[in-house]
């Protein structure tokens, strides 16, 4: 796979591992069934042991790291690269991870943490940070589409998502009712961005 780039992939997997290092130095305070998964109102509704919290999840997230930057690395090799665009998608599971390995840890210390706002935060930012580059994308994967119209179809693409990263912003505001809603509201976002996209690359 020449078309690879190991260096990166590296970078990002130790930086996915760090967080074995805090729940390593913490092991003799951390409980031994952990929370792993929280429901909407933030309270914990399923466990797992502490040595799947700080060693197996980690390990977990530098697999679909390398997965990631396979997407990534073959699209680049077939429709040329997008550096900026490149490095944010591949950073994305590495900073997530870290994020919230140390929630998940800090949870288990006894941590007051408002889980649900975290990770509405987080998806938040997601979407702020990948509709800002959808512009920049001047092509779409497996469609002979006229230049002009793609710029146009992931402009709408890119505008859509960064109002749906407001509207989970404006929803850490709300009663935790308003992160279903949000989650419930990409179904529309979905499917508003594939008819926009499928109408505008039929038009002659």
């Amino acid at each position: 796979m020449k078309f690879f780039k190991w260096k990166i992939f590296l970078i990002t997997a130790v930086v996915c591992l760090l967080p074995i290092l805090l729940g390593v130095s913490l092991w003799s305070r951390l409980p031994d069934a952990m929370a792993i998964h929280f429901n909407v109102y933030g309270e914990a509704d399923n466990f797992a042991s502490k040595g799947f919290v700080v060693f197996v999840l980690p390990v977990l997230m530098v697999v679909l790291q390398g997965f990631c930057c396979f997407i990534n690395d073959i699209n680049a090799e077939k429709n040329g690269e997008r550096k900026k665009l490149e490095r944010v998608t591949k950073w994305i599971i590495p900073v997530m991870t870290m994020i919230l390995q140390v929630v998940t840890l800090g949870y288990g210390l006894g941590w007051n943490l408002d889980i649900r706002r975290i990770v509405t935060f987080i998806v938040g930012s997601i979407f702020l940070v990948i509709g800002n580059y959808m512009p920049k994308f001047d092509y779409i994967k497996n469609f002979d589409v006229d230049t002009e119209k793609v710029r146009k179809i992931n402009r709408f693409i890119g505008y859509e998502t960064i109002c749906m990263g407001l509207v989970f912003f404006i929803s850490l505001f709300l009663p935790p009712i308003s992160t279903v809603i949000c989650l419930i509201l990409l179904i529309p976002y979905s499917i508003v961005g594939a008819v926009y996209g499928i109408i505008t690359a039929r038009k002659q």
